[in-house]
């Protein structure tokens, strides 16, 4: 009878453990909604709101909008300089069509709304003493070097620089297509977070060799894997299926060629620049390599040692400055 009701007790203790925190493969951990706070986000349209705007009464209607969009108004609005410099915004054609194509593509921001509501959730189960920023969309004329901007305590998103990889204005600017490809909406979530960790949670750290840039692209990608536990990896990295299943299938070949060359404790700029920088693949390799090597393979070592060590959070992890230790202690080999 007791071996019974201890088996009893084991099973019941085993199906808890579960049920608190799932770990998915990499050392991602997923946690329970019940097991983390409810979080609510709302993108607030600065854009519907403007272009909506009846420029026969110009200066009161942008007055009325002023409380709700105090970001973006916040110049003096009895100041002539400024008044016309946002009725030429408001009434420039080319923004006025890419407002419209933005409509189209963003009838609504449900999804995304939804997603940030999980990812949020799951900094506050991290970060509980942190203040959620309030979130808000616009039109940037095409802003593509900086889609989400993080000032304050508020999220900005440029819902023009993710209208898809087929839209013609992205080409006729001549952005490289390696960067349109992530110019989709599925990669909101990611460019959000990304702009919040840089700005808030990024930790004063040596970044001078290659190993020290592997870990700290390895720990933003971790921030991601955190916050957003089940968005496909590709999205997170900016690689194309294809590309993925390359580093995968390469990965012990490419970090041969780094051992052999000692470029893991290199500060050559141009060997940095080669496994840094975007791209349409990594000078040096196969042209269906990714690009940003460096990264992934930084990405891999956090996770490594991510899941060696599970009773570490986040923050153990953000904080720790020193790259070769946390290589040893992640014993990561491809």
């Amino acid at each position: 009878m007791k071996k019974r009701k201890y088996f009893f007790l084991v099973v019941v203790w085993v199906s808890l453990s579960m049920m608190a925190c799932h770990h998915l493969p990499g050392g991602i951990r997923e946690i329970p909604a019940t097991q983390r706070p409810n979080v609510s986000v709302k993108i607030q349209r600065y854009e519907k709101a403007l272009f909506k705007i009846d420029t026969t009464r110009f200066q009161s209607q942008l007055e009325s909008l002023k409380k709700e969009f105090p970001y973006f108004l916040a110049g003096d609005l009895h100041d002539s300089a400024n008044l016309k410099q946002l009725y030429a915004y408001v009434t420039d054609t080319q923004l006025i069509k890419l407002y419209h194509q933005t409509l189209r593509v963003f009838p609504d921001l449900n999804p995304e709304e939804k997603q940030l509501s999980t990812a949020f959730s799951y900094l506050k189960h991290y970060y509980p003493h942190y203040n959620l920023p309030k979130v808000y969309s616009y039109v940037s004329g095409i802003y593509f070097e900086h889609p989400v901007l993080k000032r304050n305590n508020l999220i900005i998103i440029a819902l023009d620089d993710y209208l898809g990889r087929h839209f013609a204005p992205y080409s006729q600017l001549h952005i490289p297509r390696y960067h349109q490809r992530c110019m989709e909406r599925n990669f909101i979530p990611v460019d959000v977070l990304k702009a919040m960790y840089i700005t808030d949670f990024k930790k004063p750290a040596p970044n001078r060799t290659l190993l020290d840039k592997m870990i700290e692209a390895g720990k933003q990608l971790y921030f991601l894997d955190a916050m957003l536990p089940t968005t496909p990896d590709s999205t997170k990295i900016g690689y194309s299926t294809r590309q993925l299943k390359w580093m995968n299938a390469h990965k012990r070949d490419v970090w041969a060629v780094l051992v052999k060359n000692h470029l893991i404790y290199s500060v050559d700029y141009m060997a940095l620049m080669k496994l840094t920088q975007d791209g349409p693949f990594t000078e040096g390799f196969s042209q269906q390599s990714p690009p940003r090597m460096a990264a992934w393979f930084g990405w891999q070592i956090v996770r490594t040692y991510m899941q060696k060590h599970p009773d570490k959070t986040p923050e153990d992890l953000f904080s720790i400055r020193d790259a070769q230790h946390l290589l040893q202690a992640s014993g990561y080999k491809p």
